[in-house]
């Protein structure tokens, strides 16, 4: 990767496996439109409780689909989190589990990532001839042992397209904000042996140009330390979600013959926080509830670009977060800076304590999903991946998974999740285990000793 800029990494490619399939077969497969918030708390949002922040386009999605009242994560920070949504497995299962402080990759420098070797669900569909595209975060990784391998890129992940984000939106990338650099060695991150999280560079592997005004040095990496967080100049963070969202747009458009998916990661609502004018000021809630309505505007125009192009009944549309809001992100500027997440303790990076882990989870499918169903049973980020696998009508044999089938759950034709055990980690540790056993109406949560 020459730079970090938000820029297409790679042109799409034409996948062969689309090419044996036919017109007529492939429109009777459906689309998929999944949108991911980051670091969003469930109380955020009015058809989970909120009556002070507008989120009519996400109120809608929920009215007109499947609305989920018990959704997991699987870890309560980005990367395991995402790693278990895209495999359908626990993060220890990828080697994304930490044993040290830093729990989530944070340097472009870094070597881990999702291993080469998982499969995604993004893979497995384009297996079936699907247009696969990934806008906005990835924060699974770049390369393994030299600048430019690639190895843990969207691309080599089942992803034909992707513009946005190979990490995540740190502090560091908007002047004033402070950094997210930890400021001192971290620790290993068990990312398959390598060390992520700590100031370990591979030498000359610097994905980032030379910032303006920075006197030239010896080679090596350690002199970006901290535009290593993505932060690469430029980036224009003021124009960031419309750009975004303009790709997504323009991915559905192309693909509108199908079948496609769409994965749009939101960079919203992580920290730095945006100040665009058209929505500056205008919540109750400061500059954090600015950005949720500003969030809530990008959902309700990609809804509407499916919706423009007759798309609706072939389209499943999800929405969800990676995991809880960050309750103790604050300062005397800015004000609160993090989620709320309703009425459950704890928040992001608090291990298995419910704010960390109690996500939104959304599904609209006119004709297919009845309008206004409401959904208590346990429910995990790990279920898309086999969800997808079974509309696609992938059949294929795959690997262990711990995720479930949840069109049976969503259509109404069971009334029990197929969970009778959900693991809550914090990095590798066990904090707790959600028993779901049959007869019972709600699950019961046993908190682990990890002494």
């Amino acid at each position: 990767m020459r730079s970090c800029l938000v820029v297409p990494l790679l042109l799409p490619l034409i996948l062969a496996a689309g090419s044996d399939v036919t017109g007529e077969e492939a429109n009777r497969k459906p689309n998929f439109v999944l949108i991911m918030a980051d670091d969003l708390g469930i109380g955020d949002v009015g058809c989970y409780g909120n009556d002070t922040i507008r989120t009519p386009n996400i109120d809608r999605l929920a009215s007109d689909g499947v609305r989920l009242t018990q959704h997991i994560s699987a870890a309560p920070l980005c990367t395991p989190s995402r790693a278990a949504f895209m495999t359908g497995r626990y993060p220890l299962r990828s080697g994304l589990g930490s044993i040290g402080r830093a729990e989530v990759l944070l340097f472009l420098g870094g070597s881990g990532g999702l291993p080469p070797s998982e499969t995604t669900f993004a893979k497995r569909l384009q297996q079936q001839g699907y247009n696969t595209g990934l806008v906005g975060k990835w924060h699974l990784g770049v390369n393994c042992e030299h600048r430019g391998d690639h190895c843990h890129h969207p691309n080599q992940h089942g992803f034909s397209y992707f513009y946005g984000l190979p990490f995540t939106l740190f502090n560091d990338c908007m002047p004033g904000e402070g950094t997210n650099h930890p400021g001192r060695p971290s620790g290993r991150t068990a990312t398959n042996g390598r060390y992520s999280g700590s100031w370990t560079f591979h030498t000359g592997v610097c994905p980032c140009v030379r910032p303006p005004g920075t006197p030239p040095v010896a080679p090596g990496c350690t002199f970006l330390i901290k535009y290593l967080s993505n932060c690469c100049v430029p980036m224009t963070l003021e124009t960031l979600p419309q750009r975004l969202l303009g790709e997504a747009q323009n991915f559905i458009r192309r693909n509108s013959n199908g079948p496609f998916l769409l994965f749009f990661s939101l960079v919203h609502v992580h920290t730095p926080l945006f100040n665009t004018p058209a929505f500056a000021g205008k919540s109750r809630h400061g500059r954090y509830g600015d950005n949720v309505e500003e969030m809530d505007w990008l959902i309700g125009q990609l809804t509407e670009t499916v919706d423009s192009l007759g798309l609706a009944n072939d389209t499943l549309m999800y929405f969800t977060s990676d995991h809880g809001g960050h309750v103790e992100d604050a300062d005397s500027r800015v004000g609160q800076k993090g989620g709320w997440n309703s009425i459950y303790k704890g928040g992001k990076a608090m291990g298995g304590w419910e704010g960390g882990i109690r996500v939104p989870g959304i599904f609209r499918w006119p004709g297919r999903l009845a309008a206004g169903r409401v959904v208590d049973e346990p429910t995990s980020l790990m279920d898309l991946y086999p969800t997808l696998k079974y509309l696609a009508e992938d059949t294929q044999p795959d690997r262990h998974l711990d995720g479930h089938n949840l069109m049976p759950l969503l259509e109404g034709r069971v009334k029990r999740s197929e969970h009778e055990f959900m693991f809550h980690y914090c990095g590798i540790y066990l904090h707790a285990v959600r028993w779901h056993p049959p007869g019972s109406e709600f699950p019961h949560t046993q908190t682990c000793s990890t002494s």
